[in-house]
């Protein structure tokens, strides 16, 4: 493995202030979490969701050693490269080697775990909490951290990874109960992956708390009405069309025309031309041209600016881990249409802000489209009397709060354990 940019680690200052403002006794020094993750922006992979790095720029009182790691097929495209971000914050991006489709998992964890167990020997002091990102990738590797090296560890749940993992690799079963058994906690990113989890593993996991997706920008309510009713609009990367479900989403919608005639879908995205061609063609051969409008990519900002001025926001992802803009087209004040047990699905379950489909049921994605034309004034008048609700819910505050307080007590328990 190539090593690059090798540089020191040491990143606790003993005197700086605590992590957390827990009502416990405050602990003197700065909290340093150690971070496994497959989904981080670091500068040398490919584009990722920013999801990971936003959770951890809140995370502003506490230092951060980041292992942002990517998987290769072959030993010579793997790396070790060092970035000092700053302040408080170190990016170690790690290519590893390990075969596709999960072959010799546990393998390939323990190649991992090993490297990271070096990092970790070069810091001035073991981290407080290591918090793995992924319960079936970064958790295995941080169970075998704690059994070598006897670090606590929390373990994030990411649906889209966790299902493949639990769907197609049977045999890894009792592995992923023990990961779950040793952790500190579990953080669903992935409210609707909680039951699969409980009914898989009763009585396992110790702690369990939600941890919804965060927006690095502020999203502000609009009250306009919207420029036509029966415009909608999606967002998504075209080249994940497939796992995104659009392809359904446009059966469905020549489908939902029969009923209502004037609806149709606006498109933001980004895209290969390859792709762009491939859609574009898909669209004229389901005779739908007329009413798909692909938009092209626009800023995050864009996105936020437009979306008050549609009916409402429909993507009928399959798998989807969370789905921020499900949570941006809410709080813009627009009604979605998601699916059930994906995405944003186990947020929502007591408010009526939206409708839930079935994932590739073309005839239900229809009904749904038809439901939010018909009964859009309805929605919204939904979401405004909720919107307090909803801010609340998808707020950072109560969810960092809570895992400060867990940062805190793994730290005093550790504190006395040792004297």
């Amino acid at each position: 493995m190539r090593m690059d940019n090798k540089a020191n680690l040491a990143l606790v200052d003993f005197g700086s202030p605590s992590c957390a403002h827990s009502p416990r006794a405050q602990p003197a020094r700065r909290s340093t979490i150690l971070h496994i993750t497959g989904d981080y922006p670091d500068p040398v992979r490919n584009r990722t969701t920013p999801a990971v790095k936003n959770f951890i720029d809140l995370l502003d009182d506490c230092d951060h050693v980041i292992v942002s790691i990517k998987r290769y097929s072959r030993k010579s495209d793997c790396y070790r490269r060092e970035f000092d971000m700053g302040p408080g914050r170190r990016v170690i991006a790690l290519g590893y080697e390990a075969l596709p489709a999960g072959l010799f998992h546990r393998r390939a964890m323990a190649r991992v775990a090993a490297e990271i167990g070096n990092i970790v020997s070069e810091l001035r002091a073991a981290p407080d909490l290591v918090v793995a990102h992924k319960l079936t990738i970064e958790g295995v590797i941080a169970y075998q951290l704690r059994q070598k090296l006897g670090l606590p560890y929390i373990c994030c749940v990411r649906g889209e990874v966790e299902d493949k993992f639990f769907r197609y690799k049977p045999e890894l079963k009792a592995l992923f109960g023990a990961v779950i058994a040793q952790s500190e906690a579990l953080f669903y990113v992935s409210a609707w992956f909680k039951d699969r989890i409980e009914k898989t593993y009763p009585g396992l996991p110790r702690r369990q708390e939600l941890l919804p997706n965060f927006s690095n920008l502020p999203i502000v309510k609009s009250c306009a009405p919207p420029r036509d009713g029966h415009v909608f609009v999606t967002a998504l990367d075209l080249d994940m069309y497939r796992r995104k479900g659009f392809h359904h989403l446009l059966e469905a919608l020549v489908e939902a025309r029969k009923r209502v005639p004037d609806l149709r879908l606006d498109v933001i995205g980004w895209s290969t031309p390859a792709t762009m061609d491939k859609l574009k063609r898909l669209v004229r051969r389901m005779g739908a041209a007329t009413a798909v409008q692909f938009l092209g990519v626009l800023p995050h900002e864009g996105v936020l600016r437009a979306m008050p001025r549609y009916g409402a926001m429909v993507l009928p992802a399959r798998n989807e881990t969370f789905g921020m803009v499900y949570v941006e087209a809410l709080l813009s004040g627009v009604p979605i249409l998601y699916t059930a047990g994906s995405g944003i699905d186990g947020y929502l379950d007591d408010l009526y802000v939206g409708t839930p489909v079935q994932a590739g049921n073309v005839k239900a994605i229809a009904e749904g489209l038809c439901e939010l034309a018909l009964g859009g004034k309805r929605y919204r008048q939904n979401i405004l009397g909720d919107y307090e609700t909803l801010r609340t819910r998808f707020s950072p505050a109560p969810y960092l709060r809570n895992f400060r307080e867990l940062v805190n007590a793994v730290r005093e328990r550790s504190a006395s354990a040792g004297g």
